[in-house]
């Protein structure tokens, strides 16, 4: 079963047929999604129906833009420090825990059925396309169960991107209006494939807090939060209910997202890249971004980062890791005028004939 909504055909129009480009993250107004039930409900979780219901960003608007995705990246990867909360010696035992704190958005059936569907794994929770859930609190390092030791998140197009007038990325956060939390971000500019590490960044750029329009693209729902311990010595990315300790808080928000293009983040047009790194508010670079490839320095990855409103606390929605572009790209706006010009000038001819 597929329920489509779509942005009215005049925006649509007036959107394509509006030239300029971006220069500056611009947030993001309105959007068309398509609603696809991918299966029957489950019950993955004690007490907790799942109705697998995805619903997918299909296009954006943002500075009288229009964006279409494009691909998705081929993988995820959760970067922790095992030490985030004080524990430095490094044996084992010590390492902190690693927790992960979940918001699932609730179903039709009210508080004990979710809209989405449960996730296992970390990283495929985080690299989908669908407005059912995120991570919550995600590089807080504050003690207790909305804390966590996730120090940056990595989503890599491994086959890699040519970097373009027309290529963006797209952060969404559940949020009150204007009011969304403080990241950073910096493109992947060098791979290792061996390891699945970046090896190479593009400029350490900055997001205030307190960002977003005078709306959130999609309005208030209900959620609950799902918190996950994994002690160490276990997989710290496993969101199976083996690990589930809560899931009864719960809250209603909307979601907000804002786009940068590929100069917004400091990227020459044809550049290789290889996808995006998302980091706290307060990870630094000292000005040499070869300083983010270690996310277990505390000098660049500061081991304390509070989960504030408007600080670390950032709760990103499950659309990540996708590759987005200005529709029609901006090359084609000539084709366009050339289209409008013929059709005019048939327009004029036509009425010149029957008026002889």
């Amino acid at each position: 079963m597929k329920q489509i909504t779509r942005v009215s055909s005049l925006l649509f129009l007036a959107v394509l047929l509006t030239a300029g480009s971006i220069h500056a993250a611009q947030v993001i107004v309105s959007w068309t999604t398509t609603t696809i039930v991918e299966g029957p409900p489950t019950v993955d979780e004690p007490g907790v129906t799942f109705e697998n219901t995805k619903v997918q960003v299909d296009y954006f608007v943002a500075n009288n833009q229009l964006y279409g995705v494009r691909g998705l990246a081929n993988a995820a990867f959760i970067r922790r420090n095992h030490d985030s909360n004080g524990d430095l010696t490094l044996d084992g035992a010590g390492d902190t825990t690693n927790q992960s704190s979940i918001w699932y958005r609730d179903g039709t059936g009210g508080a004990t059925t979710r809209l989405g569907a449960q996730i296992d794994v970390y990283p495929d929770l985080l690299l989908r396309n669908t407005v059912s859930g995120g991570s919550d609190n995600t590089f807080s390092n504050a003690a207790g169960a909305a804390g966590g030791n996730i120090e940056r998140l990595d989503f890599a197009f491994t086959g890699g991107l040519t970097a373009s007038a027309a290529l963006s990325f797209a952060v969404f956060e559940r949020g009150a209006v204007g009011v969304h939390d403080a990241f950073k971000i910096a493109v992947i500019t060098g791979w290792d494939f061996m390891n699945n590490v970046p090896t190479s960044y593009g400029p350490l750029t900055s997001q205030v807090g307190n960002w977003g329009g005078a709306s959130n693209v999609q309005g208030n729902f209900n959620y609950h939060l799902h918190r996950y311990t994994n002690p160490p010595g276990t997989p710290g990315d496993d969101l199976s209910s083996t690990y589930l300790t809560a899931n009864t808080e719960t809250g209603s928000q909307g979601i907000g997202g804002i786009v940068f293009s590929m100069a917004d983040l400091g990227i020459t047009n044809g550049t290789t890249i290889y996808g995006y790194s998302l980091f706290g508010f307060d990870t630094t670079d000292a000005g040499n971004s070869a300083n983010l490839i270690n996310w277990n320095n505390t000098t660049y990855y500061p081991a304390n980062t509070t989960g504030a409103t408007g600080t670390g606390g950032i709760d990103l929605a499950t659309l990540n890791g996708i590759n987005f572009s200005i529709v029609p790209e901006p090359s084609t706006y000539a084709l366009w005028g050339i289209v409008l010009m013929g059709a005019a000038a048939a327009l004029h001819q036509r009425r010149r004939k029957n008026a002889s």
